[in-house]
């Protein structure tokens, strides 16, 4: 009986390991308001033809909102229950046809295709991420940034905490 409960426990603690190393390793989810992802689709001008990704999704709320217009909308998140859930909410939404979340980092991600970037990054990355976007993304690209502003970037359009970044050629 001892040896079963030390196994029990051995596998729950890998389970909490799995599912709690990607929490830990990332920001601390905060979601965003619907009233700021109405103002950041609408700053980044969305058209058709659009690629969108969202850099930490968190529930999905923001790849929807775009999805909804038509737009072709992808989430990189590495939480694996808020991965779980904005599948779900997607799923709800009818728009998994546009909407897509990939269980991954987005330090890992080819951003290259994207046309416009939403991130609601935390302070003590936003310089690397800038340099990340600066190399990848191509002349023309928009970013979308929520609360925190890109070191060495001026944005072109500021409502409240949402700040707009076009990527200039290199």
């Amino acid at each position: 009986m001892v040896i079963i409960n030390i196994i029990v426990i051995l596998i729950l603690l890998g389970i909490i390991y799995l599912l709690g190393r990607p929490i830990m390793r990332g920001a601390i989810y905060f979601p965003t308001s619907y009233t700021q992802v109405d103002i950041m689709v609408r700053v980044a001008s969305l058209k058709r033809g659009d690629r969108v990704a969202d850099l930490g999704s968190g529930d999905g709320r923001l790849l929807i909102a775009c999805a909804k217009q038509g737009i072709r909308a992808e989430g990189y998140e590495i939480n694996p229950i808020l991965v779980f859930l904005s599948r779900r909410r997607i799923r709800q939404a009818g728009v998994k046809n546009l909407a897509t979340v990939h269980w991954r980092s987005f330090w890992r991600a080819d951003l290259a295709s994207y046309d416009v970037v939403f991130v609601y990054g935390i302070p003590y990355i936003m310089d690397s991420l800038r340099r990340k976007l600066e190399r990848e993304l191509r002349s023309g690209a928009r970013v979308i940034s929520n609360a925190f502003s890109f070191p060495g970037w001026t944005p072109v359009v500021t409502e409240g905490k949402i700040r707009l970044y076009d990527i200039k050629p290199q």
